[in-house]
């Protein structure tokens, strides 16, 4: 017989393959949209994290401390003395004793990262509770060191380290 046209089990065989190769392709789409995602948390995350490391070290470097006082669990409050300055006709390097003495606090509180009593805004993430603040005194330095723990919406935490060291220095006699 010579007839034109396809049985049924070709058609079945045609199917099948069709729905393997449709299954096969829906699942490599979903593993590459959850990559995707995960690579957007965590980009997301680093960027998070190294901004609000930047943030503290530049207020801490912007007051340059020479001394600390701790305010609390997870408070510090550094504080500069002192600085050598020009004088007014710029001629001599002079001593200038701050009074009151300039203060920066650092603080981690309620699931809040706050500078100077101000929070830092934190995006698409929490503090977790792993987040310290910790200051080594090793005579003649200070050793700060922050731990920021960021976490995701879907439970994911991401740990960053702030570390900062000045030395430990008293008021110069004149």
């Amino acid at each position: 017989m010579n007839k034109k046209g396809v049985t049924i089990i070709e058609l079945l065989a045609t199917v099948v393959i069709f729905g393997l190769a449709m299954s096969l392709a829906a699942t490599v789409l979903s593993l590459i949209n959850s990559a995707s995602n995960r690579i957007e948390i965590n980009s997301m995350a680093n960027s998070q994290g190294l901004f609000l490391d930047r943030e503290i070290k530049d207020d801490i470097l912007d007051l340059g401390p020479t001394e600390y006082a701790s305010c609390g669990t997870n408070c510090i409050t550094f504080q500069k003395e002192f600085a050598y300055v020009l004088n007014d006709d710029e001629t001599d390097i002079v001593l200038f004793v701050y009074n009151p003495v300039l203060t920066h606090k650092v603080q981690i509180s309620n699931g809040q990262i706050l500078i100077n009593d101000v929070p830092l805004v934190i995006e698409n993430f929490t503090l977790g509770a792993g987040s310290q603040i910790e200051l080594i005194e090793n005579l003649p330095q200070a050793y700060f060191i922050m731990t920021i723990e960021l976490v995701a919406s879907n439970g994911k935490v991401y740990t960053f380290t702030t570390s900062y060291s000045f030395a430990i220095l008293a008021v110069p006699t004149p």
